[in-house]
């Protein structure tokens, strides 16, 4: 302490210039050592997760193959992977750790008794058996009925996560020196001229930040420093008049108001208690968000959090499920944005219960969809029953009139070739009429029905289409029947139009919970967050929804594209 007291300025203005140089250096130490732990932690977790997507995927990939014991295709198989990047290994086990594939050739038929290897547990899970600065190794099981018959591991090397880290620190280094260079400069401009004044109102502007509003600045000095102070002074009265205007804005609103800051409540309105229907205290005391959120909407409330908290997105709005107080879920509607709340990043946000207008909205589309329906049929059955019965009449008449006419081989070739385009014409209604009203009572079973839309929409035969199916619905699901054959058909609509694909395999499963249908196609694929979802898109999710279903569309470019519809029957 005797050391620091004999080098530490006598005068204001070298104590000025030398504070906001240690200022400059502390914080921009601080934001560059905080950089460097979450850029470590992110690439760490972003290692993690990319292991355990890939081990899955050659557990998937590798399934086919094991089952046939097919060890070259395995091997070949095991070798693409080589070129994937910061690889170091990727193999195949048998159930008892034998090589039967490997990206390093030598190794296959050996037996893996490494510690590493000793740490998989036979349990049919995804594994992490090592993860530390240098390598990360992950284990992922290849299945064949819900049995373990192999594993799928991948070695990805981590020396790139600490490179990154090096290079983060060598650049913070030289913005911590640009940051003090650049306050020594103002603080010399600055310590010249405000010396002992600037020095009370840096002192009042402290005492006020630190939560005490009754602090004034001090009016003396120069006539700049009066002026300051006093705009300083009236500068306060306005924050203070605002922060009352805010929270009595906040208490008066309509919908449920809070302010979340360090990830717990610290302000909330009477709305919220009542839409959440928890008391303030128990709210600002004991509750904390994660556990008034559903668990399955949880991670993205907590996605959608970081990124205003890092700054990525400053407002923003989504809908989400809540937990009561007394253990019911309601729907609402979340609007909240980034703010600076006591000098300290916070959240504030409103939420609106809107379980009653969703449930007004499937209403409305199980409606649209019914009366789409309807039109579909009355125009499929006006197709089938008047305008082919007219061009079946036509045909009749086209062979009368051939047997009227003298034997001109030219007529009789003009007439054979219209009743030709007359017949293409009946046919070509009959499938219209078939798709447009496909729910007209007919012995065939929806399976049977989904292999007759695939053949008339495949006529070119350039697809190879196979449907897989064990679930029968019973007659009374007819309007249930409808809509998978509609999803079906506007999805095949997709793959036809769009998809470039050579093969398209549609699976109907009978699940406990209900009923599974996937559509899959090996075409070109699509970013589904850069690609705004079409009309046909928004049609299958409508009748989704109108089901009490889920509908999920997984794709990637090159990777072909899978639509998969969970409903309950």
């Amino acid at each position: 302490m005797n050391m620091l007291s004999k080098y530490w300025p006598a005068r204001i203005r070298g104590q000025l210039v030398l504070g906001i140089v240690l200022v400059h250096f502390a914080l921009m130490s601080l934001f560059v050592v905080d950089l460097v732990r979450r850029q470590l932690r992110f690439l760490q977790q972003e290692s993690k997760e990319h292991g355990l997507s890939l081990a899955n995927e050659l557990a998937v990939n590798s399934n086919a193959y094991v089952i046939g014991n097919d060890f070259d295709g395995l091997e070949r198989m095991t070798l693409s992977y080589k070129n994937y990047t910061n690889l170091e290994y990727a193999m195949i086990l048998s159930p008892d750790l034998v090589v039967l594939a490997h990206s390093n050739a030598g190794l296959q038929g050996e037996r893996a008794v490494d510690s590493v290897s000793g740490r998989l547990r036979q349990e049919a899970r995804s594994q992490i058996l090592l993860q530390n600065d240098h390598i990360l190794d992950v284990a992922a099981p290849v299945l064949q009925d819900g049995h373990l018959i192999g594993w799928a591991r991948v070695g990805i090397n981590q020396d790139y996560i600490y490179a990154n880290g090096m290079s983060i620190i060598r650049k913070g280094l030289l913005y911590i020196l640009l940051a003090m260079v650049s306050g020594l400069i103002v603080a010399l401009y600055i310590g010249k001229r405000l010396s002992a004044g600037l020095t009370r109102l840096v002192a009042a502007a402290e005492s006020i930040r630190s939560g005490d509003r009754s602090r004034r600045a001090e009016l003396s000095g120069s006539y700049e420093l009066v002026r300051l102070g006093t705009a300083f002074n009236e500068m306060l009265d306005v924050l203070i008049s605002n922060e009352r205007n805010l929270a009595t804005v906040l208490e008066n609103m309509p919908v449920g108001a809070y302010i979340l800051q360090d990830e717990r409540f610290v302000f909330v309105n009477s709305v919220f208690e009542q839409i959440t229907g928890y008391d303030r205290i128990t709210i600002l005391e004991k509750l904390r968000p994660e556990l008034l959120i559903h668990e399955e909407d949880l991670p993205m409330a907590q996605r959608r959090y970081e990124q205003r908290l890092s700054g990525a997105a400053r407002s923003d709005q989504y809908a989400l499920r809540i937990i009561r107080s007394d253990g019911s879920v309601i729907f609402v509607e979340a609007n909240v944005t980034r703010i600076t709340y006591n000098q300290r990043p916070a959240t504030i946000g409103t939420i609106t219960d809107i379980t009653h207008r969703l449930q007004e909205e499937n209403r409305i589309n199980k409606a649209v969809i019914d009366a789409q329906e309807k039109e579909r049929m009355q125009i499929g059955m006006e197709l089938h029953d008047n305008v082919q019965q007219i061009l079946a009449g036509s045909l009749l008449r086209l062979d009368y009139a051939k047997g009227c006419l003298p034997d001109s081989a030219s007529t009789l070739e003009a007439l054979q070739h219209v009743k030709g385009y007359v017949n293409e014409g009946i046919h070509e209604l009959r499938r219209l009429s078939h798709q447009l009203a496909p729910a007209m009572r007919t012995p065939e079973r929806l399976p049977e029905k989904i292999n007759e839309l695939a053949g008339s929409m495949n006529k070119g035969g350039r697809l190879q289409i196979d449907v897989e199916s064990d679930a029968f619905l019973n007659e009374e699901e007819e309007e249930l029947e409808l809509a998978i054959y509609r999803i079906v058909q506007e999805q095949l609509t997709n793959v036809v139009k769009h998809a470039e694909a050579t093969r398209v395999t549609i699976v109907l499963r009978e699940m406990n919970d209900g009923l599974l249908l996937s559509i899959r196609d090996d075409g070109k694929g699509f970013d589904p967050a850069e690609r705004a979802p079409g009309i046909g898109l928004e049609n299958m999710r409508r009748r989704a929804v109108a089901m009490g279903g889920e509908l999920k569309i997984l794709s990637a470019p090159g990777k072909g594209c899978e639509l998969i519809l969970r409903t309950p029957r």
